[in-house]
């Protein structure tokens, strides 16, 4: 089986959990023998490949998809999605913003067989492979696709995780005992409700990531909310050591986004035996179950109460949650049930 990988042009220009989620489906789909590549428009021709496989439910993706589907070649579409009205509410910038987000989970609710780039790209793909049962059920919902097309694949972690220890981040940074946020820092992760949530809450809070290329004014508003006690240390790599040892040195891992498709980082960090406060909207609750602290990210008082209810999480549930986690949401795992999702896209299934 030979499969291309490919994703909107600019996704790697801002990369977070969806280019992770890539770039490992990847190296564990290689690892199980399967032949995969990332696709160059100038080089590749798609009819040498059995599969293309697409990251993101975007319509910048349309135009490939289109030509493989012309072509005969089956195509596999992680959807990466989550929509709805709280979204829209809280994520819009500008009253035009918020009213444009607004209308378009409206339509997608009233009239779900609307046309939209996004459903058209669900409609060319032969397997769609969202992360939770959950995202599932918004797909059928929102865009009126059918379940059997539907093939969950969870997202997953590396192993490295499970056994990181506090040493190396503690000795560079000579913290402890801190609230621990990692991601891009832009509007959808909320940092700035976060940090407000914290203030005179005693606990120190660490921040890594780095400002999203068209989102610099939302850094600068969480710098300017921020007091001594937020540090801001940057975008740290991926597969960086430091980043591991960061995630089992805090007391929480807080995840105060509008929505997570559950957050890569938030399963990370719950490997490495953190305790884990999350944003109740997406599908958290499907992975966490009762083994997290959930808050309505709109509600300052609620996250400041989840980061104190995950501070007292339990050894006995952070362990469940550990142990869960070994079982089901490791790369190994994941590459075996998308490698499933490509045969029941061969067979026709759909």
């Amino acid at each position: 089986m030979k499969v291309a990988f490919y994703s909107y042009p600019s996704a790697f220009q801002n990369p977070g959990g969806g280019e992770v989620q890539l770039l490992k489906t990847m190296e564990y789909l290689a690892a199980a023998g399967v032949e995969v590549k990332l696709f160059d428009q100038w080089k590749d021709r798609l009819e040498d490949y059995d599969i293309l496989h697409v990251f993101g439910s975007v319509k910048d993706c349309l135009g490939l998809m289109r030509t493989a589907k012309n072509k005969g070649v089956k195509i596999a579409l992680s959807t990466i999605f989550w929509s709805s009205f709280k979204r829209a509410v809280y994520e819009g910038r500008t009253p035009a913003g918020k009213t444009e987000l607004f209308i378009r989970h409206l339509a997608k609710l009233m009239a779900p067989v609307l046309p939209s780039g996004r459903r058209r790209t669900m409609m060319l793909s032969d397997i769609l492979l969202p992360n939770s049962e959950m995202e599932a059920a918004q797909l059928v919902r929102l865009f009126k696709v059918s379940r059997d097309k539907i093939k969950v694949v969870p997202n997953g972690i590396d192993e490295r995780f499970l056994t990181a220890t506090p040493d190396e981040f503690t000795g560079k940074y000579g913290v402890s005992d801190f609230v621990l946020a990692v991601g891009r820092i832009e509007p959808r992760k909320n940092q700035l409700n976060l940090i407000k949530a914290l203030k005179g809450m005693g606990r120190k809070l660490v921040i890594i990531g780095e400002a999203v290329s068209d989102y610099a004014w939302y850094c600068d508003e969480c710098r300017k909310a921020a007091e001594n006690d937020v540090r801001f240390l940057g975008g740290m790599k991926h597969e960086s050591g430091l980043l591991a040892s960061a995630y089992a040195a805090c007391k929480v891992f807080a995840v105060p986004g509008w929505f997570e498709t559950p957050g890569l980082a938030a399963l990370e960090a719950a490997a490495a035996g953190a305790g884990i406060a999350v944003t109740r909207y997406g599908s958290t609750i499907e992975y966490f179950r009762e083994d997290a602290a959930y808050f309505d990210p709109s509600n300052i008082k609620d996250i400041r109460a989840a980061v104190q209810a995950a501070s007292e999480i339990s050894a006995e549930r952070k362990t469940r949650l550990k142990k869960r986690i070994m079982e089901q949401y490791l790369w190994q795992n994941v590459a075996k049930e998308t490698l499933r999702g490509y045969e029941l896209a061969l067979e026709g299934r759909s």
